[in-house]
């Protein structure tokens, strides 16, 4: 651990000596109120609590720190579906597991009578917006469930998985000063110890880029090998305990509706859909390497989840470059699940950046998030149909 101590000497130092402890019971904000990681994994975990007849929490892996022994933090994914069919009123006493109540659906399974819509946020810790949106999702689905028509149908027809937090602990270090969130990308893996530490306040510096770890279309154009670059994507495919715990899920409840990965068309028929938040720049993105008619549907489909005024497209027609090795690249390619990214945020004036003020998200992201994650329910049954 001598060079997890080194790095302690740097930003890490803020958690490591005590004054910000990952995984701590406290109740923290920062920045105005955006929720820390404890936090945000606590709520997932609060939520299962309350409304165990259509919540389950499943500890899906650990943060880097977590496998040195050092701290850090579970993975976690929640899992809301509805009940039963019943009435409204009925629905809204259940939900709390009155009379043993589970999840109509929500199994750690590819089997399910539901299409399915998967989640992730903060992949990207220093994108700090993503994670409250996803609180606000589950709060709006868990709360508005047998009272609200629509949280109710969502619910009834489809099972939404959510990742909260993928990046834990890259987010412990951008919410640990008060000064300011810092400008963490990555997570915080110390296997090159080269790196600046100086250089977190601008993305770069220790820890991989998560979003180009994946296994699909890893190492290819659009990450880079220099392992103190803010894209750097690790010293292999799925190097990272994060990247596993991801791909981990997304094959634990999606099946191979491929056949033959990474080639060919997939069928019309498939079901379900991945979603990873990111910020900003106002995009729905799709693959970049697809099968023709797959590409043409999936333009479809990411034009059908886009609010008003985002624009929709690959990496290179949207944010002007080329990415490689994200879980969009890992979904599609094994599995053929649809899958998109989409940038929350506008790229300028107000509420721009990766840290808007608090006020953005009910005045401006939460109504565009909430639009976007309705539409992709609807989608979910039939992504390549749209």
């Amino acid at each position: 651990m001598h060079v997890v101590r080194r790095w302690a000497a740097g930003i890490a130092a803020l958690f490591l000596s005590g004054l910000v402890v990952p995984g701590s019971a406290a109740a923290q904000t920062y920045y105005g109120g955006y929720h820390t990681a404890a936090d945000m994994l606590r709520h997932a975990q609060t939520v299962g609590g309350t409304y165990p007849g259509i919540a389950a929490v499943y500890d899906i892996g650990a943060s880097w720190l977590a496998t040195q022994g050092y701290g850090g933090h579970r993975l976690q994914a929640i899992c809301l579906t509805g009940i039963a069919p019943a009435s409204m009123p009925v629905k809204a006493v259940a939900k709390a597991g009155f009379g043993l109540v589970r999840p109509d659906g929500c199994a750690l399974s590819t089997v399910s009578n539901k299409p399915k819509l998967l989640l992730f946020a903060q992949i990207h810790a220093r994108e700090i917006a993503t994670g409250e949106l996803m609180w606000r999702w589950i709060d709006y689905l868990a709360d508005g469930y047998g009272v609200d028509p629509e949280a109710t149908s969502i619910l009834d027809s489809t099972e939404v998985w959510i990742v909260p937090v993928a990046n834990p602990d890259g987010v412990d270090i951008v919410s640990a000063t008060e000064g300011g969130p810092l400008s963490q990308r990555k997570n915080v893996d110390d296997a090159e110890p080269t790196c600046a530490v100086a250089d977190s306040h601008g993305g770069n510096g220790r820890g991989v880029d998560l979003e180009r770890n994946f296994s699909g279309r890893w190492g290819e154009a659009g990450a880079d090998a220099d392992p103190c670059a803010q894209d750097y994507r690790g010293a292999a495919a799925a190097s990272e305990p994060e990247t596993r715990a991801l791909e981990g899920l997304v094959s634990a409840i999606f099946a191979d509706q491929r056949g033959e990965p990474g080639r060919g068309e997939v069928p019309d028929s498939a079901t379900g859909l991945l979603i990873d938040l990111h910020s900003f720049g106002n995009y729905v993105i799709t693959p970049s390497v697809t099968a023709p008619e797959d590409a043409a549907q999936l333009r479809n489909l990411a034009a059908a989840v886009a609010p008003a005024g985002f624009a929709s497209g690959t990496s290179m027609d949207t944010v002007g470059y080329p990415t490689s090795g994200t879980s969009m690249d890992y979904a599609y390619g094994a599995l053929g699940v649809a899958a998109l990214a989409m940038e929350i945020g506008p790229r300028e004036a107000d509420c721009a950046g990766f840290f808007p003020e608090y006020s953005c998200l009910d005045r401006l992201l939460w109504p565009q998030i909430r639009q976007a994650f309705t539409a992709a329910v609807r989608a979910a049954a039939a992504p390549y149909r749209q």
